[in-house]
């Protein structure tokens, strides 16, 4: 089933939750993306190529060293 589907099939059962139901769902909810969120961190902790990129970015940062960043507006627009 495609996540879209999913998702609108998620709306419909929750429409027909009582409100503490939905309470319940909700907090699931919460739990599930503060489990993703602190998955991601430590992917991006476990890994060294990252965590260097990191320290070389705040080691830049507090020199001063603008021309060590890419401007928001290129990034945006490769995106």
């Amino acid at each position: 089933m495609r996540a879209t589907a999913m998702k609108r099939q998620v709306k419909k059962a929750i429409d027909e939750l009582t409100e503490d139901k939905v309470r319940v769902a909700m907090d699931f909810i919460d739990y599930l993306k503060s489990k993703e969120e602190m998955e991601a961190t430590l992917e991006v902790l476990s890994s060294q190529d990252l965590m260097a990129q990191i320290q070389a970015a705040e080691r830049s940062l507090k020199r001063g060293a603008k021309t060590d960043f890419i401007p928001w507006e290129k990034v945006r627009r490769d995106v």
